[in-house]
């Protein structure tokens, strides 16, 4: 890591997280990841930089929801690359925001993906 100097200061700032790509086993169109009925579980990919832990969070669609999210799963970084991924169980038909958070030793950073069945 680098000291990176604050204002003639020498002390260390950790760098902060950096989400590279985000993206599922069904590619994306106009936004949405639509999951075709039947299908069982998908995949979805991190690539982020200066992170050790990425959160992956289902949101309903609305507003003021951050309240109503789930937890679905996490990815603890256990080797030298940028690669964080979770396979991950349907429950139920979906209409939601599928939200990933990469955690740095000082920061948060968070990109979201609309996903829903499709009939």
């Amino acid at each position: 890591m680098l000291n990176v100097p604050i204002k003639g200061n020498t002390e260390y700032v950790p760098p902060s997280p950096k989400i590279e790509k985000f993206y599922t086993s069904i590619p994306e169109k106009d936004n949405w990841v639509r999951v075709p009925k039947g299908t069982g579980e998908i995949t979805i990919y991190v690539e982020a930089l200066n992170t050790e832990t990425v959160l992956f969070w289902l949101i309903p669609i609305g507003t003021q929801q951050w309240y109503e999210r789930k937890l679905i799963g996490y990815d603890i970084k256990d080797d030298g690359d940028n690669k964080f991924s979770l396979t991950w169980k349907i429950p139920r038909p979906l209409h939601d925001h599928l939200e990933v958070q990469a955690l740095g030793e000082n920061e948060i950073v968070g990109r979201i993906l609309n996903i829903t069945s499709t009939p």
